[in-house]
Order: C-alpha cells, then sequence, then structure tokens
C-alpha cells in the first residue's frame, strides 16, 4: 500500500535526515495530537539504513505504530508482552519500554535509530527504564541517534524537554532530555487546513468545580481522598454538569468524560446510568484489560455514546467520532490538558467540531500554554506572534 505523506510530514521526515546527518546530538520534533506521528516514525523506519527501535509506553501505540511501519516498510517485529509478541528481529522493531526495560539482553544487537514516541514522558533520571534502556543500547553501538517526537514538549516542573529550539528561542538546558527541537508545527494551520477539528473551549456552562484550594504534588497529581473530600461538597454540581451532558448529547456522537477519582467517575457514571445506562461505560485503571479493550470498541462503533474514565484515554486511543470533552477533574499539568482536549480533534466525516468544556476551572490556553508552572501567577500577559512564513506562534512576555 502506497501511502503519501502530507506536506507538514514529509517536512519533519526531511529534517531529521538533515539534523542526523551532521550531528549526533539527540532532537524532538513536535506535532500536535492527530497530525500523524506514527507514519512519521514509519517513513524514518523505511529510509534508515540501520535498525531502527521504536519505543513507547502503551500497548495500544505499539501496536499503532507497527501497523504503519508495516504499511510503508517490511513488517515490524513487535517486543510488548500486552500484545503477547516478543520478536526482535526485524529491521525495525517496535517495543513497550517496560518489556524493553526487562529484558535489555533481547536488545543486544545494535541499532542505529531509536525514536521514542509521547517523548514528554522520558525523564533524566538514571534509574528510569527510558535511561536504562538507552544506555544498554548506546554500549552496543556508542553512534546512536536518538529521535522523540510528541504533541507536547515539557514536563511539569522542568519545563521544555530540549535544551534550544531551531526558532532561537532556549529551552531547558539543565532539565531537558533532549538537546534540539528540531521541528515544530503548531496546532493552527492543522485546523486552517483540515487536518484537525476546531475546538470550541467552554468553562463549565451549568456548573464548575472550585479545585483552587487543593495542592498538588511535584508530578502534578492531586492527593485522592482530598479530592473525594472536596467533591463531596459538590453533589449537586455533579448533577447539574451530567444532566447538561446528557442535553448537549443530543447533537453529538461521542462524549468522553474526564472524572478525577474512581468515585467520582462512579457517580458520574450512576448518573448517566439513570436514563443512558445502555448508552454508558466507564473505564478506570481496575478495569481488566480485556473489558477495557471490548468497551473501547464497543465506543468506537459507536454502540456506547458516554465513556467515563480516569486518566485512562489520554493517549494511545483513537476515536475520530469524539465531538464532546468534558473534563470535570483539575491537573496541574498542560500536557496531560492538552492530551486530554486531543482525543477529540480527529476529523471525522460530518464532524464539524469538537466541543470541550472545562468543568475544573483548569484555565490553559490550548494554543500558548504557560509551561513550567501550574497557572500564570504573575500580572504578565504571554503576547502572541505568528510568524507570517511558518504560522508558528513565538510567545513574547509583555
Amino acid at each position: 500500500m502506497s501511502i503519501k505523506l502530507r506536506d507538514y510530514q514529509q517536512q519533519a521526515v526531511d529534517a531529521a535526515i538533515a539534523h542526523f546527518r551532521q550531528s549526533q546530538a539527540s532532537a524532538v520534533l513536535v506535532l500536535p495530537t492527530g497530525a500523524g506521528k506514527s507514519i512519521v516514525i514509519a517513513e524514518l523506519a523505511r529510509i534508515a539504513k540501520g535498525r531502527v527501535l521504536v519505543l513507547t509506553h502503551v500497548k495500544e501505540l505499539v501496536a499503532q505504530n507497527a501497523q504503519k511501519v508495516g504499511l510503508l516498510t517490511a513488517e515490524a517485529s513487535i517486543y510488548a508482552a500486552g500484545l503477547n509478541q516478543k520478536q526482535t528481529d526485524g529491521k525495525t522493531v517496535v517495543a513497550s519500554i517496560q518489556s524493553a526495560a526487562r529484558a535489555l539482553t533481547q536488545f543486544d544487537q545494535p541499532f542505529s535509530l531509536v525514536i521514542i514516541d509521547e517523548c514528554h514522558r522520558v525523564s533524566l533520571a538514571k534509574t528510569s527504564q527510558y535511561q536504562q534502556v538507552l544506555t544498554h543500547l548506546r554500549a552496543k553501538n556508542p553512534q546512536l541517534r536518538l529521535l522523540g517526537l510528541t504533541a507536547t514538549p515539557y514536563r511539569l516542573g522542568t519545563g521544555w524537554i530540549y535544551q534550544q529550539h531551531y526558532h532561537g528561542k532556549m529551552g531547558s538546558p539543565e532539565h531537558a532530555v533532549f538537546e534540539h527541537c528540531i521541528f515544530e508545527l503548531p496546532i493552527r494551520p492543522l485546523i486552517k487546513q483540515g487536518y484537525l477539528t476546531a475546538p470550541r473551549l467552554f468553562d463549565g456552562l451549568s456548573a464548575q468545580y472550585d479545585f483552587s484550594q487543593l495542592k498538588p504534588n511535584d508530578n502534578g497529581e492531586y492527593v485522592e481522598s482530598e479530592v473525594n473530600d472536596l467533591l463531596g461538597h459538590y453533589g449537586r454540581a455533579t448533577t447539574a454538569i451530567v444532566k447538561q451532558l446528557i442535553e448537549l448529547s443530543q447533537h453529538r456522537k461521542g462524549i468522553i468524560i474526564f472524572a478525577a477519582t474512581v468515585r467520582h467517575a462512579n457517580e458520574i457514571f450512576d448518573l448517566l446510568n439513570q436514563t443512558h445506562g445502555t448508552q454508558s461505560a466507564i473505564i478506570t485503571a481496575q478495569t481488566h484489560d480485556d473489558e477495557r479493550d471490548e468497551t473501547i470498541e464497543r465506543f468506537k462503533d459507536q454502540e456506547l455514546k458516554f465513556l467515563v474514565n480516569v486518566a485512562v484515554l489520554t493517549t494511545g486511543f483513537d476515536a475520530p467520532h469524539v465531538d464532546l470533552i468534558a473534563i470535570l477533574r483539575p491537573t496541574a499539568s498542560v500536557s496531560l490538558f492538552q492530551q486530554m482536549i486531543g482525543r477529540g480533534l480527529r476529523i471525522a466525516e460530518g464532524k464539524k467540531d469538537c466541543l470541550v468544556i472545562d468543568y475544573a476551572a483548569n484555565g490553559y490556553d490550548l494554543y500558548f500554554p504557560e509551561v513550567g508552572q501550574a497557572k500564570p501567577n504573575s500580572k504578565s500577559v504571554p503576547v502572541q506572534v505568528h510568524c507570517p512564513a511558518c504560522d508558528f506562534a513565538n510567545i513574547f512576555g509583555d
């Protein structure tokens, strides 16, 4: 099967080729959710002269990347316990980081290029799984090239995941995992060109939670018991929110609801069940893998209209028909906020926009997020100036 890359996908590939021809420094490509990162990965795997290892953190992305590699070049080997496959003999190997880190000796044959999908998850800690695998691979090939792809190039608390940007701005020299950002595509041109659905963002319309009194930990997570205690005072708000979502759903095809805790998710699910029991489902970290996979397939087939989840459907989940995202949880991570919204931005036939309602007053701007801190805490105002040539959004302090 022949696939023609979109212009920006080819530009991303060309940027990686040009960079690694003259440098061994690690690099990052930034492409929004829905831009087709897996096609870029597959094309790089096709043209690479040596062996390629693609790493990511969830089995859904392993399967997706391997499938795209198979469309463009020789079928990839898959090494992922979650997919019941453990092969490493192909020219391209797509692996889950958890499985690879537990079996380093399976990756003794040298690789020339490592590609990390969702690379904002990589930390500098030597004990982390990614660093263990990279140390092992570099011992086998000191000339190893490292490329990361992400839609959200920052980590809470440490900021940008790269040291320098090709447009000249500085990243995070001390805390960055990667050295250079070599290509970045903003979200606006993708929406303008019709490659992504336009999001319509609203704060809570009928009711809203106030999580401002809660303090997140260093990882941007909130203490579950504290969140549950606060939500205990918001029973009426939750009822009003669910009632509104049911009303809005009459003109929508697929609704994803991000709940704050498991107890909160069950409360939302119970309220939906009263009127839309056959059209609703719930997924949490405790949901068995088989049940989760079946539920997601039913949702993709539009047998289900409402899907309530707790921090499960943020990456590796693709249901283009989703046209309403309801955020009922707080987050101190702008990456997570963008990933939640990204679930609704893929295009589908008859889909004109995606309604996004933030019932948790998170307060982020999808187009120019504050990086390295939870929310703006000074009176300075970011000013966004678009480059007339490439539409890149440059941010300047006012």
